[in-house]
């Protein structure tokens, strides 16, 4: 029976991801993506080798075109659309792994129908593209700057409620004190907003479309790369079909680094030290959230500056400073990276010596005099113990710090 294959193929799978070290740390649907990718971009590569061997002079292409794509994942609007959503869906309830592989599938969508298009009309559309690259511009980078934007409003937000959360955790004197989940009614229109934003975007699969806005732009130096490459190939003579394993092969690269982004991000933010107690989780949540309201507002005002710049053509120093940012955004993205890695790894060394400083101000308040001497530490891990035991049943709106009620009811 294929089911029952299936099944066996899973456990013997779950055996093996058990057993490989660092690999075991992380959730099974997590490596389970990130395997298929990569497993589709060796099918790809090979499908393109077997009609390289043929035409040997487009080998070179073919692996410019990869790394286009490569590179394109690396742009500060991938990374930040997809770590931001990736968050605002395990607030949700969900555990979400293929974010980043819905949205770049959106995102190359638009690439591979424009490279189509191109290869078969070279000549006349090559004449028209401008324009069309404006008013996609426009659009995409408009659908961007606004995405981001508005989701920095959003955790702004949630960081106040998250500080808020962490004062109340902090100085409460009962140990068996129910923690109460954040009330955000009466909150004022801005909630309403938000209520609605959250709930636009609400399962995986709904990045696909977002992506396709994104795609829209053409503001980056790799899709036009890719759309000159295809004309120049077909204004050759090259068939279309060759043409076709550029946009490809394209696809294949982002859609390798950005499935991989979204998955180790959900991984992190599901990780199960995050599960050890309520104080840890709105420590790591407040760090986190305020990492992305900086990325956000950065790179969202950026790519407003730069709209402003195509659209209405200012002249200045410091329109030519934006222009050269918006030209950078592979460098910025690889920044970002970076941040969260440097920062992650700062937060987690920083943790140990606060937490101790923090169980002791508790447990001086919570038992007066009792808490100190020479038990204070067997007496902290023992709380520690406890609170991770009270926090696992409120994981589902604690695990980065978003109330349920913000994001309403969790559908399906």
């Amino acid at each position: 029976m294929p089911s029952s294959h299936l099944t066996k193929a899973k456990a013997a799978a779950q055996r093996y991801h058990g057993k490989v070290p660092y690999i075991r740390k992380l959730p099974v649907p997590v490596v389970g993506i990130i395997v298929a990718v990569v497993i589709a971009n060796i099918i790809c590569w090979a499908g393109a080798a077997v009609l390289l061997h043929f035409h040997r002079p487009l080998l070179g292409t073919a692996i410019l075109a990869y790394t286009l794509g490569l590179r394109h994942a690396l742009d500060a609007d991938h990374i930040s659309a997809i770590d931001l959503m990736t968050r605002r869906l395990i607030a949700a309830g969900q555990r979400p792994v293929s974010v980043g592989m819905f949205f770049s599938l959106g995102h190359s969508t638009i690439v591979v129908i424009t490279s189509i298009v191109v290869a078969a009309t070279a000549a006349s559309f090559s004449e028209r593209f401008d324009s069309f690259r404006r008013v996609g511009g426009i659009i995409g980078t408009s659908v961007s700057a606004a995405f981001l934007l508005i989701l920095a409003l959003m955790n702004a937000w949630i960081l106040y409620k998250l500080i808020k959360e962490m004062k109340r955790l902090i100085s409460r004197s009962s140990e068996d004190e129910e923690v109460d989940m954040w009330n955000v009614q009466g909150a004022g229109c801005l909630m309403g907003v938000f209520k609605g934003a959250f709930k636009m975007i609400d399962r995986p699969w709904k990045m696909y479309p977002l992506g396709v806005l994104f795609g829209l732009g053409f503001d980056t130096s790799s899709e036009i790369a890719l759309l000159g490459i295809a004309s120049i190939q077909a204004a050759q003579g090259t068939s279309i079909w060759l043409i076709l394993i550029f946009p490809v092969l394209f696809t294949a690269g982002m859609c390798l680094l950005d499935t991989t982004d979204g998955a180790l991000m959900s991984a992190l933010y599901t990780s199960p030290s995050f599960a050890q107690d309520n104080i840890a989780i709105l420590y790591y949540s407040i760090v986190l959230t305020i990492i992305t309201i900086i990325v956000a507002v950065v790179i969202g005002t950026i790519q407003l500056l730069s709209l402003i710049l195509n659209v209405a053509e200012p002249t200045g120093h410091f329109w030519e400073g934006v222009e050269k940012a918006g030209d950078m955004y592979d460098v910025i993205g690889g920044c970002i990276a970076g941040l969260f890695v440097v920062v992650g790894v700062a937060s987690v060394l920083a943790y140990k010596p606060w937490r101790r400083r923090i169980d002791r101000g508790m447990l001086r308040v919570g038992d007066g005099d009792e808490g100190c001497g020479d038990d204070v530490e067997q007496d902290v891990e023992q709380d520690v113990g406890r609170t991770a035991g009270d926090s696992k049943g409120a994981l589902r709106e604690d695990v980065v710090g978003v109330p349920s009620e913000i994001l309403g009811e969790r559908s399906g």
